[in-house]
């Protein structure tokens, strides 16, 4: 018997051991994911802000590209409106490096000595530093901000071999180029930091040979950075509790041999300086190495996680589910064992009880002995009639049987031999009985013997008795109710009505918000497509500005300008006027897109119109959304569609497709892939297709996808209505016919197709099935359209948009 219980124990502590196995490896598995998100986080995001910080010495760049011969005060004008302490955090210096032969050298002196464009009185004290005897030498004359770089000022980077190996390298192949891990002449607190340059040559030199490149240098435009301030602001400062990240500068990238980690070559450590203090050993395989490209460099980022609250065990919930599981292993085992001991007494007590009330039970009727107003013996069918356990009645008196206040039936068979009648019993729950009682005295001569009585239950027969009366009054009160619920229902009707009206209302509202919402978008799609063009236009025209006023500025003081110098300026000229002219077309021509998408929307006139053309200039519309989206759109489309229908309602269909599409569909997702397609059926049709490879949706939100207000994006962004109005739109206004297949996606890029479905009617404007993704969904749609003139395939894939 106890054998059950022990195997139940047994088995309970090994299912709590495989739990507890199960839950350290699944801490251990996510502690794993979490570390590699980190890693990954922090080299991407030190990736991205080296490439803002080497954009901006690009930008510098071409600034001497405009203009070669620019003047101290206009490069530290120029950096100072880069606001480069604010915005760019690291940034030590920006420099100008100029290239010097040597036989110039001293004139080169004299002149920085005198130069007060930005300093009154000049630089008296400038001097070259180190002092070195060589062919050319490359000395640091522009240095912003000039306070705390002071050192750095007149610097010969020749003398230096490590910035001259630099300097050579990037002559040679014209590329930005960083330094190896350098201790800053300008920078007291001694922390790492590197130099990265860019070469500027002589404008219009041939460049294609090295030597031609050595041939036409100038010089180099070079940012100064400490890298510890600049991962500083990469790093979140949490995550450093929980990881160690160290940076070691490996080489050049062409180097044959990487550079070992050390001391030497080590540009950043979290932890502080090496042996400052204790270090966490790193988890068993929470560790991992990055290389990055800086410069012609690689950078090698060593990750290590060490035991903390973001990547150990937790400790305190396998301790749980250990005790938990001893403890529900105990119960069960006694539990089984106490239940197996009273099932043996069960079983051996049952067959007592059946042995000895066998010939009674057999009746359908109860019969019991009473004597002198106590029941001596009953059967079964007596006691399952009143409601009392077996055995229980036995003993009980004949009062218990019989409501309170009413005078004792049983009493009654003293009186003769024999007694028949009607009596309401009470069971033991207090519900009444109605039974029939029939009694016979055992011996007249002795009344102490009792007397058997047989009970019946007539309970249905008086039941059916007081139905019947029910019924003809339950008839007579219907009559009135069905009267009284008529009026309630008109009533509820008129009620209805109105709330039906205020709803309708209420939609309509909620519509023009959702229409006034794409008007905000299109707005911002201006503000941002406009600004580049224009942008570009205006530095080109100010640069233009100032070479004609530099031109001015040569023939009146010279009295005349030299061919060469013309033809330089006509060609700078020349140049100028064909980006601004460039520029403005640009900006012209999203302005006459957007002017047509906003006539469209507003006016919502019938018309002629190209299918091609209303697709594109909706696309335009949501350039900048989709780029900010990471999202990527193919068009597969014949050159020329042309309908007769509203192009206004088709462009509002698109964006709303798009937006949700932004909204729902790539959820979780880096990137996105939207697909349009448009061909040609029978009978004057075109189909329209939208499809996009995000993450699907349920069977339950497909099913509730064209009710109103319904949105799995209530409070953040999600109004409800825009698969209501497409709908709406698709088969009101355009009449067609709209229809949608997608389901469920575990995150991974797949298309969802749709079934094809065509409107009816005669010569207009027909739109079959198109839909957005509601949630999280990656849905294809299609649109049917009658047009008027035949048109021309193009392949698919050949067009891919934004």
């Amino acid at each position: 018997m106890r054998t059950h219980g022990y195997l139940a124990f047994v088995v309970g502590i090994f299912i709590t051991a495989w739990v507890c196995l199960f839950v350290m490896k699944e801490q251990d598995r996510q502690a794993a994911e979490a570390f590699q998100r980190d890693t990954e986080k922090i080299a991407r995001d030190t990736q991205q802000r080296q490439k803002a910080y080497f954009d901006t010495l690009l930008s510098i760049k071409g600034l001497f590209a405009i203009d070669q011969e620019v003047t101290r005060l206009e490069f530290s004008r120029y950096v100072r409106e880069l606001d480069v302490k604010r915005r760019y955090p690291g940034f030590q210096a920006i420099q100008f490096v100029r290239r010097v032969p040597s036989s110039a050298l001293e004139r080169y002196a004299e002149q920085i000595r005198h130069d007060d464009s930005l300093q009154s009185g000049g630089y008296p004290e400038y001097k070259i530093h180190p002092a070195s005897v060589r062919d050319e030498h490359y000395l640091i004359e522009y240095n912003e901000p000039m306070r705390g770089n002071e050192n750095a000022f007149g610097l010969d980077l020749a003398a230096l071999p490590p910035h001259y190996r630099a300097l050579q390298m990037g002559v040679e192949t014209g590329r930005l180029i960083a330094t190896e891990r350098i201790t800053l002449v300008q920078d007291a607190s001694g922390q790492p930091g590197f130099v990265a340059r860019a070469p500027i040559y002589r404008r219009g030199a041939s460049l294609i040979t090295p030597a031609e490149r050595h041939d036409a240098i100038v010089g180099f435009v070079a940012i100064v950075f400490r890298v510890h301030d600049l991962m500083e602001e990469v790093i979140d400062s949490p995550l450093l509790q929980h990881l160690y990240v160290r940076i070691n500068d490996a080489g050049y990238m062409n180097d044959e041999k990487p550079q070992p980690s050390g001391v030497d070559n080590l540009m950043f450590d979290s932890a502080g300086k090496v042996g400052s203090g204790p270090r966490l050993p790193a988890l068993a395989g929470l560790t991992r190495t990055i290389a990055m490209d800086v410069g012609e460099r690689r950078w090698l980022m060593q990750f290590e996680g060490h035991a903390g609250e973001r990547y150990s065990r937790n400790a305190t919930l396998i301790l749980a589910i250990a005790l938990s599981g001893f403890v529900i292993s105990t119960l069960i085992a006694a539990l089984i064992t106490n239940l197996q001991r009273r099932r043996a007494l069960a079983h051996a007590l049952r067959g007592t009880l059946d042995e000895q009330r066998a010939f009674q039970d057999s009746a359908i009727v109860g019969i019991a002995l009473i004597a002198d107003g106590v029941i001596v013996r009953c059967n079964r069918g007596l006691e399952e009639m009143m409601g009392y356990p077996a055995g229980s009645l036995a003993g009980e008196r004949t009062t218990s049987l019989v409501n309170e206040g009413v005078a004792d039936p049983f009493q009654s068979g003293m009186e003769g031999s024999r007694a028949h009648f009607e009596a309401e019993l009470r069971r033991i729950d207090g519900s009444r009985l109605w039974c029939m009682v029939n009694c016979k005295v055992l011996d007249k001569s002795d009344a102490s013997k009792g007397c058997v009585w047989v009970i019946s239950d007539i309970s249905d027969r008086k039941r059916t008795e007081a139905d019947l009366m029910d019924a003809k009054h339950g008839l007579e009160r219907s009559l009135g109710e069905l009267a009284l619920q008529k009026n309630n229902v008109e009533t509820a009707h008129k009620d209805l009505s109105a709330v039906l009206q205020t709803l309708q209302q209420a939609q309509a509202t909620l519509i023009t918000s959702e229409k006034m919402a794409s008007l905000g978008a299109l707005v911002a799609g201006i503000a941002h497509e406009l600004n580049t063009p224009i942008g570009n236009s205006l530095l080109t025209a100010t640069a233009l500005n100032d070479m004609v006023a530099d031109f001015e500025r040569q023939l009146i003081e010279a009295g005349g300008v030299r061919r060469s110098t013309l033809d330089a300026h006509l060609r700078d000229a020349k140049l100028a006027c064909s980006i601004i002219a460039g520029s403005l077309r640009r900006a012209a021509d999203l302005i006459n897109s957007f002017k047509q998408v906003a006539v469209d929307q507003t006016s919502d006139q019938r018309r002629s119109f190209n299918l091609c053309s209303v697709l594109h200039d909706t696309l335009a519309t949501y350039a900048a959304q989709l780029r900010r989206a990471n999202c990527e759109v193919k068009v597969d489309m014949p050159e020329s569609v042309t309908c007769i229908s509203y192009p206004g309602s088709v462009g509002q269909v698109l964006s709303n497709l798009i937006n949700n599409a932004m909204l729902h569909a790539f959820e979780g997702r880096e990137r996105g892939l939207i697909t349009i397609s448009i061909r040609e059926l029978e009978g004057d049709m075109a189909e329209l297709r939208f499809r996009d490879d995000g993450v699907g949706m349920s069977s339950k939100t497909l099913h509730q996808i064209y009710d109103p207000f319904f949105t799995t994006k209530m409070g953040q962004g999600g109004s409800g209505l825009g698969m209501n109005i497409v709908y709406n739109i698709v088969t009101g206004v355009l009449r067609g016919a709209i229809n949608i297949e997608s389901e469920p996606r575990c995150r991974h890029p797949d298309h969802n197709h749709v079934a094809a479905s065509r409107g009816t009617g005669r010569s207009r404007c027909r739109v079959g099935r198109i839909i957005d993704p509601p949630l999280r969904i990656g849905p294809a749609a299609y649109a049917a359209w009658r047009h008027s003139t035949p048109t021309r395939r193009i392949p698919a894939g050949a067009y891919t948009a934004y």
